[in-house]
């Protein structure tokens, strides 16, 4: 019997049809290939397995702009989008919900918590500069969470390979805005390890809550964030009696004025050498958080390995 190529190829010529037709968005034209399939092959049941799935899919972005809240249904799907399992199907979804919210107003501050928003889209889909437009014109609005953003802002320059840039804007998140920072999102290596150091480190010197805002202080004294030590010459220059008013009233985070407080001991002993200004806010330090000014003397005498 002579060997037809023809038939024995046709299952998979079929199947890379439907999937052109996939990510070309035509998922009606992808269901009936997959209808034929499951009809010619009954016994593969993995046509059937995609048969179901992209009909759900299909289904699922048919309903679109069909008279809902788009933006609540649009989050519906990306709630749904670690289902998908099909590449090529996510692919063509996430195209969807990224072209549909460029179609609304101001797509960029459209933000449903925890992760709806347009940049995290963009991050998930791979297109990185895009997304961390997208977080900075979102930082621009007042009412959005300014820590949240700038660590996503973070995680999409982390992923893009421009790592500099991107411990830039956790420090910042981390002094402005700490509380709003989602650290079990965290894509950075090296501030997800940081976190964890603290975390295990500290134990209950430090309140959990409060792990992500003593963050600056803990990245310098591990070598990760560089204080500003040249001050602006604009800005008159504080001293220990500022910081004690600041502590008092309360206004601040504790951890922020004792990372303010970090900078001034630091420019005083390295740059503008003032001993007993120096001995005025080293004492203050060590009176608001003994921990970490233990860890900040081990460090500049050089007596403990682990920080650097």
């Amino acid at each position: 019997m002579q060997l037809n190529l023809f038939e024995d190829n046709r299952p998979g010529i079929l199947l890379n049809i439907a999937d052109e037709c996939v990510l070309a968005r035509d998922l009606a034209q992808a269901v009936s290939i997959y209808e034929q399939l499951v009809a010619d092959y009954p016994d593969d049941k993995s046509n059937s397995v995609l048969l179901q799935h992209v009909s759900d899919w299909h289904e699922l972005l048919s309903g679109i702009n069909q008279g809902t809240n788009v933006q609540t249904y649009l989050q519906t799907i990306w709630l749904q989008l670690e289902s998908i399992s099909y590449s090529s199907l996510r692919f063509t979804v996430l195209g969807t919900l990224i072209d549909t919210l460029f179609a609304l107003p101001n797509p960029e501050l459209i933000f449903i918590p925890p992760r709806f928003h347009l940049g995290q889209i963009l991050m998930e889909a791979g297109r990185y500069a895009e997304a961390a437009k997208c977080f900075l014109a979102a930082l621009t609005h007042s009412s959005l969470e300014r820590g949240r953003f700038m660590a996503w802002r973070g995680d999409t320059l982390t992923l893009a390979g421009s790592d500099d840039a991107a411990l830039k804007c956790y420090l910042t998140a981390f002094l402005d805005d700490p509380l709003t920072v989602t650290m079990q999102f965290i894509k950075n290596r090296e501030i997800a390890n940081l976190h964890l150091s603290l975390h295990f480190d500290a134990m209950d010197e430090i309140d959990e809550d409060e792990e992500p805002a003593w963050l600056p202080v803990w990245g310098w004294l591990h070598g990760v964030f560089v204080l500003p030590l040249q001050p602006d010459l604009e800005a008159s220059l504080p001293d220990t009696g500022v910081f004690e008013a600041l502590i008092t009233e309360g206004k601040r985070s504790v951890p922020r004025i004792w990372f303010d407080m970090l900078i001034y001991a630091e420019r005083l002993r390295v740059l503008f050498r003032d001993d007993r200004e120096l001995v005025a806010v080293r004492r203050l330090m060590q009176k608001t958080n003994k921990y970490m000014f233990d860890c900040y003397m081990d460090k500049v005498r050089g007596r403990n390995s682990t920080i650097r």
